[in-house]
């Protein structure tokens, strides 16, 4: 989960149209929210991503669902008030269910960094506050099969990846081939790529990355050699910029 800015309203969700559909479910019950220009604009709001789990939607079973952040059931005349509309998976929508949000809040990443109320240690989510821990508990944060364990796996790969780069260091410390300098600043970049705000899973991935001692000699061998540079730097400070690592455990070359 991360800190998400929330865009301005779809052109064609005017005040008329938000009042003509508020009446139009208060009368049938119909979907009235969901409407195309209203999930594009959701999607794009988000990075296409749920807003609370950061999985890819549009992908496999995960097709976006609208989310009212305050239920509707309990607050009909929100039910499209784009304020009160988020992008949310299927899996986090069925876990929410009609959880009361103004009566026992919960983070809503649109109005509240989550960084200030959660960190993350092991792969798994740990409050800060009461409301963190509300979060935790409400979404089910750190339900083995859905979320704790595709989280070690993506560990597992950033490791994986980092042990290739170790070997490729290794390369270059002994035929100081500029060929293979391009290539690691290359795959050193894309795996910072996938670490950004806009990738799946992206507070994993940081997470991963960040805890991983490889990564911080991989580091320094590059800037020893001068090949680490302000692509790479803009990079780093991006995901940690959003990562929910504490920057007092962060190792001291970042």
């Amino acid at each position: 989960m991360i800190k998400v800015e929330r865009s301005e309203a779809p052109a064609k969700l005017t005040a008329e149209k938000v009042k003509e559909l508020t009446e139009e479910y208060k009368k049938t019950e119909k979907n009235v929210w969901n409407q195309d220009y209203i999930k594009k604009a959701l999607l794009d709001m988000s990075n296409n991503k749920c807003i609370f789990c950061e999985c890819r939607l549009g992908e496999e079973s995960k097709y976006i669902e609208v989310e009212h952040f305050h239920p509707k059931s309990k607050y009909p005349e929100e039910v499209v008030e784009w304020e009160n509309l988020l992008p949310i998976c299927k899996r986090c929508n069925g876990l929410k269910r009609d959880h009361d949000t103004k009566l026992e809040p919960i983070i809503n990443p649109t109005l509240i960094d989550p960084r200030k109320h959660l960190t993350i240690k092991k792969f798994r989510f740990f409050s800060k506050d009461d409301l963190g821990k509300k979060t935790i508990s409400v979404l089910c944060l750190n339900d083995s099969d859905r979320l704790f364990l595709p989280r070690v796996k993506i560990g597992d790969a950033i490791s994986s990846i980092l042990d290739s780069l170790g070997k490729w260091v290794d390369k270059i410390k002994f035929d100081h081939s500029v060929e293979d300098q391009n290539e690691l600043i290359s795959k050193m970049y894309n795996l910072l790529k996938s670490c950004q705000p806009n990738a799946e899973y992206s507070t994993i991935c940081s997470y991963a990355l960040f805890e991983d001692d490889n990564y911080y000699e991989i580091k320094n061998f590059m800037q020893q050699v001068k090949i680490w540079d302000e692509d790479l730097s803009r990079l780093e400070t991006n995901c940690l910029n959003y990562s929910l690592i504490e920057y007092g455990h962060l190792k001291s070359t970042v």
